[in-house]
């Protein structure tokens, strides 16, 4: 093997290998964004649902009784000032907005995951082809609106 053909075969290696960190890196960065948003958005919606069965609570009461309605506006009061459950509910919205993320990029992570640690040098190569591949076909389609229909203006009306 002479020089020339081993530092062009370290190179391909090394792209390879950036390509399939780069396409996990932003894999798992954009998870990452959706998942800060869906556990932000899930604390408010378990936060709201709290609040709601916790005034439902002091509509009604089986006997009428001035002390029992001062005792549920206090816990009405302390329920809502002090949420115990935002930081579990912080993590399980983030958990599912991450999951959710990882699965709708499975393509890129699968792919990258394989340039990166597949054996030999056929599998990194096909993955990082395939990456390339499917980068272009995200870029034309999302990036520039190739091949989708416009939302705005749709070829039928009603």
């Amino acid at each position: 093997m002479s020089v020339v053909s081993a530092i062009k075969s370290t190179a391909i290696t090394g792209l390879v290998k950036a390509a399939g960190a780069a396409a996990i890196g932003a894999s798992v960065y954009d998870a990452h964004v959706l998942a800060k948003i869906q556990s932000d958005q899930f604390v408010q919606e378990k936060e709201a649902d709290m609040a709601c069965e916790a005034f439902q609570n002091t509509m009604y009461q089986e006997q009428p009784s001035a002390v029992m309605s001062g005792i549920k506006k206090e816990i009405f009061k302390f329920q809502t000032d002090h949420n115990f459950f935002a930081p579990i509910n912080a993590v399980v919205g983030y958990v599912k907005g991450f999951a959710s993320m990882i699965a709708d990029h499975f393509i890129p992570v699968a792919l990258g995951t394989l340039a990166l640690f597949g054996k030999g040098k056929a599998v990194p190569r096909t993955s990082a082809l395939g990456l390339l591949i499917y980068g272009g076909y995200q870029v034309l389609r999302e990036g520039f609106g190739l091949g989708r229909v416009s939302r705005l203006n749709p070829p039928y009306k009603n």
